[in-house]
C-alpha cells in the first residue's frame, strides 16, 4: 500500500468503524513499523529532561532535539523502562518489532481531533528495570511518523482516556494471563 492508502484506512477504520482485511492490516502495520518518527521535527526537551546529559551536552528544558531523541532519553535513559544497555538503534528495533508481532494489539483512534493508529503489546522482554506491563506505539496519520512510543503507567485500561475517542479494536492484544 501506498502512505496515502495506509492513512485512508486508517481514517476508514475510525469513520466508518471498518475494521480492515487482515492483508489490508498486515501492509497498513507494515508502513508503518518502518516510517519512524519524524527525523525532520523539533520538539522541546521541556523540564522534565533538564540536566540529563546527552550527545555531550547538558540538555536544557527549552533546548530543541529530534523527537526519537527526546522518547529515547525520557523513557529509556531516564525512566529506564526498557533493560540497561538498550541503545537509541535497540529502541527503534524494539518498536517495529512490537508494530510487527501478531500477539500486539491495534487500534485507530482520534487523539485530540487527530487520527491515529496505536499498536500495544505486553512489554516482555522489553521490560527495564522501571517498566511496566505494556508498550504502546504511536502513529499520527497528519504527520505520516510515530508520535510516541513508551511504556503506560496504567497499561491497557489507560487507553479509555477524553482526549481519546472513537476507539476502535482492529487486533485484539494477546495476553500471556488471558
Amino acid at each position: 500500500m501506498r502512505p496515502v492508502e495506509v492513512d485512508a484506512a486508517i481514517v476508514d477504520a475510525i469513520r466508518l468503524r471498518l475494521v480492515p482485511a487482515e492483508g489490508t492490516l498486515w501492509a497498513i502495520l507494515s508502513h508503518v513499523a518502518q516510517v519512524g518518527f519524524d527525523p525532520t521535527a523539533r520538539e522541546r526537551a521541556r523540564g522534565e529532561l533538564a540536566g540529563i546529559a546527552w550527545q555531550g551536552r547538558v540538555l536544557r528544558g527549552a533546548d530543541q532535539i529530534p523527537p526519537l531523541e527526546r522518547h529515547y532519553v525520557k523513557h529509556v535513559l531516564m525512566r529506564r523502562e526498557w533493560p540497561p544497555g538498550t541503545s537509541l538503534a535497540d529502541y527503534v528495533e524494539s518498536l517495529r518489532a512490537v508494530i510487527l508481532d501478531p500477539t500486539s494489539g491495534v487500534f485507530a483512534c482520534s487523539y485530540q481531533g487527530e487520527a491515529q493508529l496505536a499498536v500495544i503489546r505486553e512489554t516482555g522482554t522489553l521490560r527495564g528495570p522501571n517498566g511496566l506491563d505494556w508498550v504502546l506505539v504511536e502513529y499520527r496519520v497528519a504527520t505520516g511518523h510515530w508520535v510516541t512510543a513508551y511504556q503506560p503507567e496504567g497499561g491497557i485500561q489507560d487507553l479509555g482516556s477524553p482526549r481519546r475517542t472513537d476507539l476502535l479494536w482492529l487486533r485484539e492484544p494477546a495476553q500471556a494471563n488471558g
